[in-house]
């Protein structure tokens, strides 16, 4: 956890996560709390509800068997539930102009006023619910009005009632249990989303602290996946994947400084050694001309070499911009064939251009000019007097296809893999007898990459080489 020691805690990753998870969890039991409780309200009041229909059924039951002592029944059933101790009755029986016939003597006690518009409203075999508030009282009353006619001649309303104390102290008991467990819920769940935000951000920790141990001096080091198969996992492997792409380039970086430093020590130490020689005794003035001339022709060599790792460097950090615009292909291979042929004739290499259909691309001119000059110059340097070399330009599937094809020394199948690499040569001392420094194909495949194109090479030792460069069209409007 060395990476947590420079984090004030409240910025910290596991203590937001923390505070989220007990919000999320708090808003959770409140929510289900709520609706238990109500729940358990609407069902408690459903049961009140369904015992004051047994009530008036029992009420009504009594009073049609022996409907000609009306009072007598009414007495008897109020000696009965005197008696109850839970969810006792209050009653009333009201005649059809809304007076009242008969009362249970605890109604008294009571303040519920007769509603007619609501007692008119009362068909038989109906009826209607209703909560009253009693001022005075802490527990409300739950009343069932319903209409009952007796012997066909008299028609009454009875309303029954009982008060709702039991389902208050039920309620009140499930008020005082949700906030007495809730509390110690609340802590239980911020433990538990402390420990599982540790836990869970317990690979980044391991990610993090690992990370920090590489250095560019150990990026063979890679991170160990959990074989999970999660998100982590896959963060893991990008991370190992960048590694490696650092890896890659500093092995580049790390190749070309040796690759350079070779290549620039061969020519410099060549030079003062002549020089040393040079100055060692009295020589004549044509003597010391030609080691001029020879040292202008040297750096001449260190110059082109500079500016190809100049421009590589460009490449490679973005920052060689290209001009695009439309470039008839076919117009700049002719021009580049009167160039070289002359070239190839004085070598006596037989140079000849074939097919060249009229083909527009889109591309830098200098740039695209360079790539085709540095194919061209390899195919003359490493053709043999009275080889042949054929260059053709056609249309395939939306590409323009340059092929330039020689009858040169070849390219070993083994070298395939490296031939584009920067400072590579088949043949060391055949490239600097020509002047060459195993740059140029690395220049040219940046190009032909960066115009969206590639190069595809086929070779055969001693029967020459094919180089093929497909651009894309110009898009047909």
């Amino acid at each position: 956890m060395s990476s947590k020691k420079g984090i004030k805690f409240y910025k910290r990753t596991d203590f937001k996560i923390t505070l989220w998870y007990i919000f999320t969890f708090t808003v959770t039991t409140l929510i289900i709390c709520t609706f238990m409780y109500l729940r358990l309200r609407h069902h408690l009041i459903k049961e009140i509800d369904r015992f004051l229909q047994d009530e008036s059924r029992e009420f009504a039951f009594k009073i049609s068997e022996t409907p000609m002592n009306f009072k007598v029944v009414i007495r008897k059933y109020e000696g009965d539930i005197v008696t109850r101790e839970y969810y006792p009755i209050y009653f009333r029986v009201l005649n059809a102009d809304g007076r009242v016939v008969a009362t249970s003597q605890n109604f008294a006690e009571l303040i519920y006023p007769i509603n007619q518009e609501k007692l008119r409203g009362i068909g038989l075999g109906s009826r209607y619910v209703e909560t009253v508030k009693v001022p005075g009282k802490r527990t409300p009353f739950r009343f069932l009005s319903s209409r009952l006619t007796v012997d066909k001649r008299f028609d009454y309303v009875v309303q029954i009632g009982t008060g709702m104390k039991s389902m208050r102290k039920t309620l009140g008991n499930l008020r005082e249990n949700i906030l007495t467990a809730l509390p110690i819920t609340l802590v239980l769940g911020a433990i538990g989303g402390w420990l599982l935000a540790r836990r869970g951000l317990a690979p980044i920790a391991y990610i993090t602290e690992e990370a920090q141990k590489i250095t560019a001096t150990n990026l063979g080091n890679r991170l160990h996946p959990r074989q999970s198969d999660d998100e982590i996992d896959h963060l893991i492997a990008t991370i190992n994947e960048m590694i490696s792409r650092l890896e890659d380039s500093f092995k580049r970086m790390n190749q070309l400084t040796a690759d350079v430093s070779h290549e620039l020590r061969t020519p410099i130490s060549a030079m003062r050694g002549e020089a040393e020689l040079l100055l060692s005794k009295p020589r004549p003035s044509g003597e010391y001309r030609r080691a001029l001339v020879t040292y202008i022709e040297k750096l001449d060599f260190l110059t082109r070499m500079i500016d190809d790792l100049i421009l590589l460097s460009k490449f490679d950090s973005n920052e060689a911009g290209l001009t695009m615009m439309q470039i008839k292909l076919d117009r700049l291979l002719s021009n580049l064939w009167e160039f070289f042929k002359v070239l190839a004739e004085q070598k006596r290499i037989g140079f000849t251009l074939g097919e060249i259909e009229q083909v527009d691309v889109v591309g830098d001119r200098t740039r695209l000019q360079q790539l085709f000059t540095n194919l061209i110059d390899n195919a003359i340097k490493f053709t043999p007097s009275g080889g042949r070399i054929d260059m053709s330009l056609q249309k395939d599937e939306g590409f323009a296809k340059v092929s330039i094809k020689d009858t040169g020394i070849g390219i070993p199948d083994a070298e395939f893999k490296h031939i584009f690499e920067r400072f590579y040569q088949v043949d060391k001392s055949r490239g600097r007898e020509g002047g060459g420094m195993g740059l140029g194909l690395s220049i040219c495949q940046w190009i032909a990459k960066a115009h969206h194109g590639k190069i595809e090479l086929e070779s055969e030792v001693g029967k020459g080489s094919h180089f093929v460069v497909s651009l894309p069209l110009v898009a047909e409007k």
